[in-house]
């Protein structure tokens, strides 16, 4: 009986296994097709296949920038900064990615200047988005294994001094690397819970009440990056650089 379970057990991870190695290996083909699509200039056929992956669920920083390069070939501008804004998410030090989202903001048509910012809020941001997530995770946990070297120096050492440096730069960095944890937390939960969203319509009015007949604020158009406050039913809470608030309607508005 149990050789019995154990065969139905193998049989089982073989066909997950078969399976799984067969769903990446037709992403892999997908994406392949969709580059050399790109490449021949096709670019509204490379956008449905890398549409294809993004609908699957599947995340890269890669597959996002290239989405974003065939929409902003084919003048969709809202759509190619709102692929370039998820690609950076993930891979926020990528020169040409950074260069491509620059070029793309120079040619959306609203040009909201920013609200000043407390010293303290732009400086904690400022740190946070120097590096992602992952990298501030390896950081901390780097920091963390040397604080406990330098413990451990203090703890064996029969030297004065290297017990004196072990002690006080143990702890020093003990510290330093619970501060990058904290970091690390809340670059996570930026990701994870991002409020950011991009205007996708070519315009879009924002009204004072989420409904049609609400007072009429603005007119946004495609690219604006903006923040989610508050959802109602199809409806969709936002603040714009400036501080302005106002509401629009779900479709107009993609969140990154």
């Amino acid at each position: 009986m149990k050789l019995y379970k154990l065969k139905i057990v193998f049989v089982f991870s073989i066909v997950l296994l078969t399976s799984n190695l067969s769903f990446a290996t037709q992403n892999n083909s997908t994406f392949d097709s969709a580059n050399a699509a790109y490449a021949s200039g096709n670019y509204k056929k490379a956008i449905v296949l890398y549409d294809s992956l993004t609908d699957s669920n599947l995340s890269s920083s890669e597959l996002y920038y290239n989405l974003g390069n065939a929409h902003y070939k084919s003048n969709n501008i809202g759509l190619a900064i709102l692929n370039y804004e998820r690609a950076k998410k993930l891979n926020p030090d990528d020169e040409d990615l950074n260069m491509n989202l620059k070029i793309a903001n120079q040619k959306a048509e609203d040009k909201i200047d920013a609200a000043p910012q407390l010293f303290l809020s732009e400086w904690k941001n400022g740190i946070v988005d120097i590096f992602d997530e992952r990298t501030w995770s390896i950081i901390c946990i780097l920091l963390f294994a040397l604080s406990l070297c330098l413990i451990g120096v203090y703890i064996v050492s029969q030297n004065y001094l290297l017990k004196k440096i072990g002690f006080f730069g143990g702890i020093i960095i003990l510290i330093v690397s619970v501060f990058t944890f904290f970091i690390a937390k809340n670059k996570y939960e930026s990701t994870i819970n991002s409020t950011d969203a991009v205007i996708i319509s070519s315009t879009a009015t924002i009204t004072g009440s989420p409904n049609e007949k609400g007072t009429k604020l603005f007119i946004l158009h495609e690219g604006t990056k903006v923040i989610i406050t508050e959802e109602q039913n199809d409806w969709i809470e936002i603040k714009i650089a400036n501080g302005n608030v106002g509401w629009i309607k779900s479709t107009l508005i993609e969140k990154i």
